[in-house]
């Protein structure tokens, strides 16, 4: 069924992962940077109304998170019934005794009053759905989600088409690295999707899409590949001062050339096998002015995975330098002032930091499995994540051979050029259009 000629679409979108942004750290990770700028993208569109969804327990973060947001300042949110609306409110308070540790008997009635309007709440949505909700729902075409599964108020309202972005199946295919999510009842994909034909599915790669198909009973036509973008705008920076003060503020020695990485430090990103192959290609060619600087979260058990794989890491302690969490504004100087990126990972459902590090003009060394080979195409080394040998040549030619790396510094710039979120947006205009 086609739209008519100039009406605007009416969507509903999903803003619940946006409270990852209310400060800076990990968990403003690639789906809270997909979901924020596919919403920035959105709200430029003039044939698009969009109103923003939040699920009522995030509701106080979110609207922390807009206020301090020049961009998001005028968004229009959905309201809720009087019942959501008493249990956000209770949800609040219960936030807030739990931040300033107030009594338990404040926090015990709290707690009951809470999971009471919780309950009326639940039996309202599952069973009926009030007039209020119609009212704000009425004018709705289409509801998306940019990270989790339909809201079953929004699921009960049959002229809403809805829409999931699908970011990977790593819980599927690392079942070991999730623990908590393997039961059936709490399983991570019941949360974090519908797994209904009656919703439409989309895939931030083609391989996340046929991991997606084969690990579930979704069919292939109901997903759609859509390209993404990076979570900031970048530039490429070749200023020395620039890049001496951002390596002076992460105590990088200024007097050391740097082989970067960027990503949280779980066994999936593969840094073991990275560091280790670093330090036997240091020892080989007897290098003494290059270090391996570590971006990103801290995984605990990181450093005895270290000394389990390699003997004499104690003698190479100055060549690892850990600078946890970087901040945006630093990044394109950390890219730039780099001899390369590499990213090992032995599963990504799209691999953002690639795309990154080519916009910036940083070589890239990555893994030639999953979606990653669908980011990098020809443009650095795509490598056998197990193989130490390919690793050490990949590293070998990046750093000895210049007119390689400028080769594949300009080609980079040129391909990331194509990863934009307008792109990503046409697509999904175009999937909801047919059918609203």
């Amino acid at each position: 069924m086609e739209r008519k000629q100039g009406k605007k679409l009416n969507l509903l979108y999903d803003a619940s992962v946006l409270i990852n942004g209310a400060k800076n750290s990990t968990a403003r990770s690639g789906v809270y940077f997909v979901a924020y700028n596919l919403l920035l993208e959105m709200l430029k569109r003039e044939d698009l109304s969009v109103k923003i969804y939040c699920y009522p327990k995030y509701r106080h973060l979110l609207d922390e998170v807009i206020n301090n947001d020049e961009n998001l300042k005028n968004l229009s949110i959905a309201k809720y019934s009087k019942i959501d609306k008493m249990v956000i409110h209770f949800e609040y308070l219960k936030y807030q005794n739990k931040q300033q540790k107030n009594s338990k008997i404040v926090r015990v009635a709290i707690k009951t009053l809470l999971n009471c309007f919780k309950f009326i709440s639940e039996i309202g949505n599952t069973y009926k759905i009030n007039q209020e909700y119609k009212k704000i729902f009425k004018e709705i075409d289409a509801f998306f989600s940019p990270w989790q599964a339909v809201p079953q108020e929004i699921k009960n309202i049959s002229h809403i088409k809805k829409y999931e972005l699908i970011h990977d199946v790593i819980p599927l295919i690392f079942p070991e690295n999730f623990p908590d999510m393997q039961d059936e009842k709490s399983s991570i994909y019941k949360r974090f999707h519908s797994f209904d034909n009656d919703v439409f599915y989309f895939a931030n790669s083609e391989y996340t899409k046929q991991d997606f198909v084969k690990h579930t009973n979704i069919s292939s036509e109901n997903v759609a590949v859509i390209p993404l973008s990076t979570g900031i705008k970048y530039d490429v920076i070749r200023d020395k001062n620039q890049i001496d003060l951002v390596k002076e503020k992460y105590n990088i020695p200024k007097n050391k050339k740097y082989l970067f990485s960027l990503c949280t430090l779980e066994p999936r990103k593969n840094l073991v096998f990275a560091v280790k192959n670093f330090i036997e290609f240091i020892k080989r060619n007897n290098i003494d002015d290059f270090v391996f600087v570590l971006g990103g979260g801290h995984w605990k058990h990181f450093i005895e995975q270290l000394n389990d794989a390699i003997g004499d890491l104690d003698s190479f302690q100055d060549k690892i330098i850990k600078i946890g969490y970087v901040f945006d504004e630093d990044l394109a100087a950390l890219y730039g002032g780099a001899e390369m990126f590499v990213f090992p990972s032995l599963y990504e459902g799209f691999g953002m930091p690639i795309l990154e590090a080519m916009k910036c003009g940083c070589p890239v060394i990555c893994s030639n499995v999953s979606s990653m080979p669908e980011v990098i195409g020809d443009c650095g080394i795509q490598i056998n994540p197990t193989d130490d040998e390919e690793l050490i040549n990949a590293f070998k030619t990046m750093y000895f051979d210049g007119e390689q790396r400028e080769k594949f510094i300009n080609k980079g710039l040129d391909r990331a050029k194509s990863f934009t979120w307008e792109k990503s947006v046409d697509v999904i205009i175009e999937e909801i259009s047919k059918n609203v």
